[in-house]
């Protein structure tokens, strides 16, 4: 839902918008961590599949939600509106390939990152990282700060590398190199916010998740992470970010919450809490199921309303009831079965990682 309120503003008229901060962006920053910590929390407990059935398993998680939507683009949205065009490996059809592929977040263009359903750029740069999952999870009990070091310094590497390649910060032309676009969708960049997620796992699993705590000391711990998360990504945030330096600003401005969240998910993922009990009331469970979908086809929803059904100021109940409802239809008859398709006789061991 951070995402959706980060893209309406573009698009759509609802009288909210306008107070939402840009620090929204850092909803996909809160999915990478998520995604470390859960991956870790579940290879952590049993061997680890085969190479070829883990990548199997992710790809069969991502990709059917991934094709219905690019689908319903098709099918919803103008086409002058649905991608950029160009010539050689800038065609549409080019670029399509490696869309349809989950390959084209490594491509420092916005003709990739944003191209077809923009928002897939994401799960691009997550198949990235569960490439490097089954070698990242090797001992990370034991070497998850030198993972994370080795992660902070790639990033500094890669964007002094750019800076004396000159590529310049951001370009209005999709066809040049970018600072911008060779930051924000790089997995080598993005990976620090999921060996995060790894870190905040191995730490919650020696420190928190024995801890005995009372119903109401949880909750005043989850109720101090909440705050904090709020005042970081409100306020504090836009404080630290003029004293960066330029380049640095590209890493900091969509991933600068990292940290935050990674506190977030080690204090709620005990679930002893008033506030983490509350989240799993079964409404919540079903939005937390349908979430990727919702995810994934709320942008192209947006365009479809405004360039197909001309109607840019329908009221934001209309819009989210819609939302709902296709994002539930796809859960349903769309990610769950492609999943079991895409997975067949795959041994019974590498299924629970599709939570």
């Amino acid at each position: 839902m951070m995402i959706v309120a980060h893209h309406a503003p573009s698009l759509m008229q609802w009288g909210w918008l306008p107070h939402m901060p840009a620090s929204m962006v850092h909803g996909v920053s809160f999915f990478f961590v998520l995604s470390g910590f859960i991956l870790t929390h579940v290879y952590s407990s049993k061997p680890m599949p085969s190479y070829g059935l883990f990548i199997r398993a992710r790809f069969a998680r991502l990709w059917p939600v991934h094709a219905f939507s690019l689908l319903l683009l098709v099918l919803l949205v103008r086409h002058d509106s649905i991608t950029f065009d160009g010539q050689g490996m800038f065609d549409k059809w080019v670029v399509l390939g490696f869309n349809l592929t989950l390959l084209h977040s490594i491509f420092p263009f916005l003709a990739y990152t944003f191209s077809w359903n923009a928002v897939s750029w994401s799960i691009s740069t997550e198949m990235f990282f569960y490439f490097a999952f089954p070698l990242l999870i090797v001992n990370i009990g034991r070497n998850w700060h030198w993972k994370m070091f080795g992660m902070a310094v790639l990033v500094i590497v890669v964007i002094s590398l750019q800076a004396a390649a000159g590529w310049p910060a951001t370009s209005d032309n999709y066809e040049v190199a970018t600072g911008s676009f060779g930051t924000y969708p790089n997995p080598l960049v993005r990976g620090l916010e999921f060996c995060a997620g790894m870190a905040t796992w191995v730490l919650w699993n020696r420190h928190l998740r024995h801890l005995k705590l009372s119903l109401w000391a949880w909750s005043a711990l989850e109720f101090a992470a909440v705050a904090l998360c709020v005042g970081w990504i409100g306020f504090a945030f836009f404080w630290v970010f003029p004293m960066l330096s330029p380049r640095m600003s590209l890493w900091y401005g969509p991933c600068g919450s990292f940290w935050m969240f990674a506190i977030l998910i080690a204090v709620f993922a005990s679930g002893r809490g008033v506030f983490s009990r509350a989240l799993s009331v079964r409404p919540l469970l079903f939005l937390g199921d349908v979430s990727f979908s919702i995810y994934m086809l709320h942008q192209l929803l947006m365009k479809a309303f405004v360039t197909s059904f001309n109607w840019p100021d329908v009221p934001a109940a209309i819009y989210f009831l819609v939302l709902l409802v296709l994002a539930s239809a796809s859960y349903v008859l769309v990610e769950k079965p492609g999943q079991r398709l895409l997975l067949g006789r795959a041994p019974a061991k590498i299924k629970p990682a599709m939570a």
